[in-house]
């Protein structure tokens, strides 16, 4: 059975849950004084750089701190807080700051990847209609969660990509802030942007987005810095490098038995996401994988979290360098990481190319959406999901290249594209488009038809002219496309964070942290 409870609490304890371990002292202050005396102690300290945008949500959280403290458990007039900003501006840093604070006087509260959140919402859905056939589902998890849960829960990386997510949320959400639940979220995104181009996102994010912003105060943390760089500026790389760029011959296997002590290897099996068994080479929290392992093979983001709690060193064999076309696997090398910085394990990785390249080639569809790219959903009625995630993908790598207006890539996508009805008859050719010929050489019992190049053009002329709409066929039944835009772009920005994680992960600052809280010396075997 599903339960909170069972879910790893991204670390368990509150300072293992941080990027950053709080000695003794900064958490006896982080307790008795709430974020702002926490934040001030870190600065003095030299752990944190001192930042204004910072401290504005800070001092945000500590209002929440302290109505929390005083309210104690029940149903409460204290809202949340929504944090929304660019990748390394500290927001997963406040807010488990926050937790740290927060977490020691509330008792029973969470800090999830949103991810992780998801995965146990779908699974206790399912069980609800089994358990409670009579009550709504998101009732009953509301309910669930109030219980085992309690008064607080903390989201990091919210996003939303899924159209079953999108559903889900208002009522969800709503069942939950009406039970009294409090709730901290960090994104990439502000919340009239979430699920940016998604499958009938007019029907559905709008009243999420007003119930929101009703129970949560939505705060941006702008900044142009990227502190996880300056953070791994100040501490520098590890001597003993974790990361090999162009798969150095030996670089896992050396690594292997360092981690292990030589030990041999050996097929561990272990329970991933819903129920499945998955098989590794492993040994004593040491796993030894490859990208194409975990990438290219299905794998979904609860496998990658159960790998994460299990293993605290990973070694990852054979990344290459990602671009549109490999969408698919781009996305779950993301989550990979994702879930690996989560748990906070170890990565050794082996690279194709240099880290910095890695994802480079995606990073900019954050800023390509459907505009650029034009309206349209396909081109016939036997539209598929995988054809219009081909036909996104075609086409934001040719906006991402060349940078174009919108209707340059409409230009390239399709030549001479009319526009109105007049311009489609009088455009050259048209003569020769619009014969009618038969079936059957000739038969005259054929049924008439028009060639199949007016057809398209046709159609092209109509699915611009109901772009506009959001009911029209093409937002709906055929709203494929837009949906793939909408999920390249999500890539985009999942890209960017994990480039910016991927940098961390191999400093010294992090991997002292990893040694820390695992309980290990990073001079000595790990034990096995």
């Amino acid at each position: 059975e599903s339960s909170f409870a069972m879910a790893p609490a991204s670390g368990g304890e509150s300072s293992f849950a941080m990027r950053f371990l709080l000695d003794e002292e900064t958490l006896n202050i982080a307790r008795s004084q709430g974020p702002v005396g926490a934040y001030k102690r870190l600065v003095d300290n030299g752990v944190l750089q001192d930042s204004e945008e910072q401290q504005r949500i800070i001092h945000s959280l500590s209002a929440i701190y302290h109505g929390l403290r005083g309210k104690g458990e029940g149903p409460s007039a204290v809202k949340g807080l929504y944090i929304h900003g660019s990748v390394g501006s500290g927001k997963s840093m406040v807010m488990d700051l926050f937790y740290a604070c927060t977490s020691h006087h509330l008792g029973r509260c969470r800090r999830m990847h949103f991810h992780e959140f998801m995965h146990l919402i779908h699974r206790m859905v399912h069980q609800a209609k089994g358990d409670a056939p009579g009550i709504r589902p998101a009732d009953y998890v509301a309910k669930r969660i109030v219980k085992e849960v309690g008064t607080l829960l903390c989201f990091d990386e919210m996003a939303i990509t899924t159209i079953q997510d999108c559903c889900l949320l208002t009522p969800l959400f709503n069942a939950m802030w009406d039970a009294g639940v409090v709730t901290i979220m960090t994104s990439n995104r502000a919340p009239e942007d979430l699920y940016s181009g998604g499958l009938n996102r007019h029907v559905y994010l709008p009243p999420f987005v007003a119930s929101l912003k009703a129970n949560c105060r939505v705060m941006p943390l702008i900044s142009d810095t990227d502190y996880r760089q300056e953070q791994v500026a100040r501490s520098g790389l590890a001597a003993d490098p974790v990361f090999c760029e162009q798969e150095e011959a030996g670089f896992a296997q050396q690594w292997w038995h360092k981690a292990t002590g030589g030990a041999e290897r050996q097929l561990e099996t272990f329970e991933a996401g819903y129920g499945r068994r998955l098989e590794v080479t492993g040994h004593g929290g040491v796993v030894l994988t490859s990208f194409e392992e975990m990438c290219r093979q299905t794998r979904s983001v609860e496998d990658y979290h159960a790998l994460c709690s299990r293993y605290h060193t990973i070694i990852l064999e054979g990344i290459p360098t990602l671009d549109a076309d490999g969408h698919n696997e781009a996305r779950r090398f993301t989550n990979f990481i994702d879930a690996s910085y989560e748990a906070h394990a170890r990565l050794v990785a082996c690279f194709d190319a240099p880290v910095g390249e890695v994802l480079s080639g995606l990073t900019a569809l954050r800023d390509v959406g459907i505009d650029e790219v034009g309206h349209l959903a396909g081109c016939g009625d036997s539209d598929t999901v995988s054809s219009g995630v081909l036909e996104a993908v075609s086409r934001m790598k040719a906006a991402v290249e060349r940078g174009p207006t919108r209707e340059e890539v409409m230009s390239s996508v399709f030549p001479g594209r009319p526009t109105t009805l007049f311009d489609l008859e009088a455009s050259e050719g048209s003569v020769k488009d619009m014969e009618i010929w038969q079936q059957g050489g000739g038969a005259s019992n054929a049924p008439p038809q028009v060639s199949k190049n007016w057809d398209d053009r046709r159609r092209t002329t109509s699915f611009s002219w109901e772009s506009g709409d959001p009911t029209a066929e093409q937002q709906t039944i055929k709203g494929v496309f837009a949906a793939a835009v909408a999920s390249l772009k999500e890539t985009g920005f999942a890209s960017a964070r994990t480039q910016s994680r991927l940098m961390e992960m191999q400093s010294n600052s992090y991997l002292d942290e990893w040694a820390a809280k695992r309980g290990f010396s990073r001079q000595a075997p790990e034990p096995s």
